[in-house]
């Protein structure tokens, strides 16, 4: 059958913008590493596909968007249906990876970069859904100017036909960066604080689905993680003294819905996760607080090849969180810690076109908020936004797997993101 021939992409205008980490605001995280690494490759849910998508995506993951030429035989590196570059044949072998660039333009802890190995298991008895849901792997670190270093490792897998799912995470490193008054509880809001946190530590998780093929399943998740706050320069403000050494010992139930036709790229379909983190001495943390977090995700295709996806996130916690800790609003263009408080809100919308074979072009924008309950600073909360316009290739066909960048902008800040899979990405 004749294939719909794509519209073109509206070419940019010929002005530009100089993209640049010289804002004093553009900081971004690193802290916190080991609930980074449960958020980067977080287990999800073991959902399967519906019964009509899983009929349809053996052919679907074999066909090409657009016609071509076919490859030559034994090219690894170029789809059969359309010719184009891509990396399914490689990564489906068994000890097949691809190797994901890490960028680092933030300001707070300099340039810098690193490598990470993804390694992707497709789950091949279980059919269309062991390529949409592969089992991960990864390895992999990065360095900066100002001596922000990480290393990590990961591996989210599922077992017994699907219905479990494993995660094993753990790093060590130390990450150089600014905090707030705001998120510190302090007199002036918007005033930066130089601190140096020494991180080491490890995240283990396991969801079981609730019945076979539902999109529902519950689990616990346990973080341990070893941190070591210090103030990098005098302080110009008086800050609260800070515990020399903070050891989180907490286990999080967690509760997730998630009816995704792909993990990487999804087209449809919604992922929810609600979750509960209790820390307390007797579990050997030395603080006791707790952390309460609510994800939702949704994807809706439409037509001209256009998939409207949405993100919302709100989360709370108490009064003994350390600072380093406490939620902070997470959108693309704001740097992570920027704006932090007691409840956090943030909403981000965008809108995929996939306007000409492979290539996507991906328009953004989102918004945040934060409550500040306990606070010395003369406001209740903050607000921000956001938006930029990003790029994406389908890499990997097979896998659903598109890649790119993402140009963001809000009130003081420019930044560059390589996304991997969609800028959401929740295994």
């Amino acid at each position: 059958m004749e294939q719909p021939q794509r519209g073109r992409c509206v070419a940019p205008g010929q002005q530009s913008t100089r993209w640049r980490a010289g804002d004093r605001g553009a900081t971004r995280k690193i802290a916190g590493a080991i609930l980074a690494v449960s958020q980067s490759l977080h287990a999800g849910a073991a959902a399967a596909a519906t019964p009509e998508e899983a009929a349809r995506a053996p052919e679907a993951t074999l066909q090409s968007d657009s016609p071509g030429p076919a490859a030559p035989a034994g090219s690894k590196f170029k789809d059969p249906g359309d010719g184009q570059f891509d990396v399914s044949q490689v990564l489906e072998k068994p000890h097949g990876f691809l190797p994901v660039p890490l960028v680092v333009t933030e300001p707070a802890v300099g340039y810098g970069g690193g490598v990470a190995g993804m390694f992707l298991r497709p789950r091949r008895d279980a059919g269309a859904e062991g390529w949409a849901r592969p089992n991960i792997s990864a390895l992999g670190g990065l360095g900066t100017q100002n001596g922000t270093w990480l290393a990590f490792a990961a591996d989210s897998s599922r077992w017994v036909g699907g219905r479990l799912s494993t995660l094993l995470a753990g790093g060590t490193g130390k990450a150089n960066l600014d905090f707030y008054g705001a998120g510190l509880g302090l007199p002036q809001p918007d005033q930066p604080y130089r601190y140096s946190l020494k991180f080491s530590g490890g995240v283990a998780q396991a969801d079981w689905q609730l019945m076979p093929r539902s999109p529902w399943s519950a689990g616990l998740r346990y973080v341990y993680a070893e941190i070591t706050p210090e103030l990098r320069d005098p302080a110009e403000f008086p800050v609260p003294p800070v515990q020399r050494g903070v050891t989180v010992s907490a286990p999080t139930a967690i509760l997730e819905y998630d009816s995704r036709n792909n993990i990487f790229t999804p087209t449809r379909g919604v992922y929810a996760e609600t979750s509960y983190l209790v820390s307390r001495r007797g579990l050997g943390s030395s603080v006791d607080f707790e952390r309460f977090e609510q994800i939702l995700l949704g994807w809706l295709p439409l037509p001209h090849d256009v998939t409207l996806g949405g993100w919302a996130n709100y989360a709370w916690a108490s009064a003994g969180a350390p600072f380093f800790l406490r939620p902070y609003v997470q959108l693309r263009g704001v740097p992570a810690m920027r704006y932090q408080g007691d409840q956090v809100a943030s909403l981000e919308v965008e809108a995929r076109w996939q306007c000409s074979g492979r290539w996507s072009l991906v328009p953004f924008a989102g918004v945040g908020a934060t409550r500040l309950d306990r606070s010395l600073t003369p406001t209740s909360g903050q607000r921000v936004g956001s938006g930029g316009l990003g790029i994406r290739y389908e890499l990997a066909r097979k896998f659903g797997l598109h890649a790119g960048l993402d140009f963001a902008h809000s009130a003081g800040t420019n930044a560059v993101y390589l996304q991997i899979g969609n800028a959401w990405f929740r295994p």
